[in-house]
């Protein structure tokens, strides 16, 4: 295995890791459902040290974000998240 495959590799367990623990936690966060059969939603939000400057950013969401053609249904919390989200990246075309 070189050096890079061994990078990539390391990379898709790693963020298996992240999805899985956070959908563990996610089921055993133990709080009551609604009268639809649904949990308070949650985003889970990961930073992470990438070396030099860098940071690593990693999210996940339970539920699922549910895509309705050009629009997503989304918990407050994953609103929050996402706004977050673009904020971090700069993506909303503000520059402050």
């Amino acid at each position: 295995m070189t050096e890079a495959e061994r990078n990539d590799a390391l990379s898709h367990w790693h963020d298996l890791a992240v999805t899985v623990l956070s959908a563990a936690g996610a089921a055993l966060g133990g709080e009551e459902e609604d009268s639809n059969g649904n949990g308070p939603g949650r985003a889970i939000i990961v930073l992470e040290d990438a070396g030099g400057d860098e940071v690593t950013v990693h999210a996940s969401f339970f539920p699922q974000l549910e895509d309705l053609g050009g629009e997503v249904l989304v918990t407050p919390a994953q609103a929050a998240a996402l706004e977050l989200l673009d904020a971090i990246s700069g993506e909303d075309g503000d520059d402050g």
